[in-house]
């Protein structure tokens, strides 16, 4: 009964020491928050920021809070950078005034002139709250060191040192505080259809509800390659305007817009209508980069050559590249045409293969294995609209042939090879009579050498 007394005292004293100590930490963190509050040159948080003017050498950026972020009122009307807007916010609001920061309490005229705050040329106007009450901070030069500039609060005697780079972001010009976001209302994962002309091309690119696009060709629809369709929607997706040409859009024949060298429409999930349109009109080459109107900006706009660049030239570049798309495991027959002999296998309801029949010779079914894996991996090169004929490119009759049974499907796949194209890289090729191939040399080697 003793000891579980003492033990119990013992949990108490515990209990109460950690308790102390919580309450040391908890008013240590409360003054220091205090303390730091109180040390503050603007007494508010940047969410009680409804509007900013910047002031530069006689230009004027006004900025105001929406509901759906910040948005330009002059010089122009446009969408704000959000985030640069909350970022250089960020920068003011952590100045302070408690007595290192103030590096003159009551300069003379002299002084002013060497901090550079006598007639300071670049300012920033806060207005807070529902009566939009100013707080102005003049900038002046930047110090020689520490990262800090000179700064004056309107109505203030002091000149303070403020983070240089809240001096450097009061300087930039409305680009930088522009949303530069080209397609602002385009969301990859609810894309359903894309529409592109190039020239004298035109490439439809469809989603079903399979979830896997699909191309389509000569009033046809093949399979896409959804890596290579996602990439041309990401290319646009993360686009910033380069430049911002013109805040209108007169005068398009000079940006040659009036008619477009390419076109993309965009439809999104349930839009009987392209969505979002973008034209694309004359290189410029100073600018590196193609004068363009887009659905979302009144004006025209110069986007980056390198994205402009992402857009395919036929639909073939955005096609599956795969030769044989199926599980290894849905393979039970393989057949093997060469110019010298015929192979047979057959899969048996245990898994094992057998040479031409399910009695017949045991095949090693890790060298099967292999080889429906190298066929998987082999890969279109291109494909070629009009190769001439079949005859003459090898393939009527094929040098090589390989044909693939599924369980799952009655139909087979047949792979044929012809001969080698004249740079000696690629070999012509065909898959179930259809148009005609360049794939890899190297499927000769796996048709000729594994059996």
């Amino acid at each position: 009964m003793k000891y579980f007394k003492k033990t119990f005292l013992w949990i108490i004293a515990l209990v109460v020491l950690i308790g102390y100590n919580w309450l040391e930490v908890e008013n240590t963190r409360i003054e220091t928050e205090a303390k730091e509050e109180a040390t503050r040159l603007f007494p508010f948080d940047a969410i009680e920021v409804l509007s900013i003017t910047l002031r530069k050498e006689g230009q004027t950026l006004d900025l105001e809070r929406w509901e759906d972020g910040w948005r330009i009122i002059s010089p122009v009307k446009a969408p704000a950078d959000s985030e640069a807007v909350d970022k250089f916010l960020g920068y003011v609001l952590d100045s302070r005034n408690d007595s290192e920061y103030v590096m003159d309490s009551d300069p003379t005229e002299e002084r002013l002139a060497e901090f550079g705050l006598k007639d300071p040329v670049n300012s920033v106007t806060l207005r807070v709250g529902r009566d939009l009450t100013e707080h102005t901070l003049y900038f002046g030069d930047r110090a020689p060191s520490m990262g800090v500039a000179f700064a004056r609060v309107k109505g203030q005697k002091e000149v303070y040192r403020v983070l240089a780079q809240s001096r450097a972001e009061a300087d930039k010009d409305i680009y930088y505080f522009r949303n530069k976001k080209v397609l602002k209302d385009l969301d990859p994962l609810k894309v359903e259809k894309v529409a592109i002309r190039r020239n004298k091309t035109h490439i439809l690119l469809k989603l079903p509800d399979s979830g896997k696009w699909t191309v389509e060709k000569e009033s046809s629809e093949v399979v896409a390659d959804n890596a290579r369709v996602f990439e041309l929607l990401a290319a646009f997706t993360n686009a910033e305007v380069k430049e911002f040409a013109a805040e209108s859009q007169e005068n398009l024949g000079q940006y040659g817009l009036n008619n477009p060298m390419a076109e993309l429409n965009f439809w999104m999930a349930g839009d009987p209508k392209p969505t979002i349109n973008l034209a694309i009109g004359k290189r410029d080459p100073k600018k590196r980069g193609y004068y363009c109107t887009v659905t979302g900006h009144n004006g025209v706009i110069i986007l980056p050559e390198e994205v402009i660049n992402a857009l395919p030239h036929s639909g073939n570049d955005l096609r599956n590249r795969e030769i044989f798309v199926f599980e290894p495991s849905d393979i039970d027959r393989i057949e093997i045409h060469t110019t010298s002999k015929d192979h047979m296998f057959v899969r048996d309801n245990d898994k094992e293969w057998h040479r031409n029949n399910e009695s017949g010779e045991l095949i090693d079914f890790q060298k099967v294995k292999e080889f429906i894996d190298e066929l998987i991996a082999l890969r279109i090169d291109d494909f070629l609209s009009d190769p001439g004929g079949f005859e003459k490119l090898g393939l009527d009759p094929p040098t090589l042939q390989v044909t693939l049974w599924q369980e799952s499907s009655a139909t087979p796949m047949s792979l044929m090879i012809g001969h080698t194209e004249p740079s000696g890289g690629r070999v012509y090729a065909r898959i179930n009579d259809k148009e005609v191939l360049l794939v890899e040399k190297r499927v000769e080697r796996v048709l000729n050498t594994y059996f």
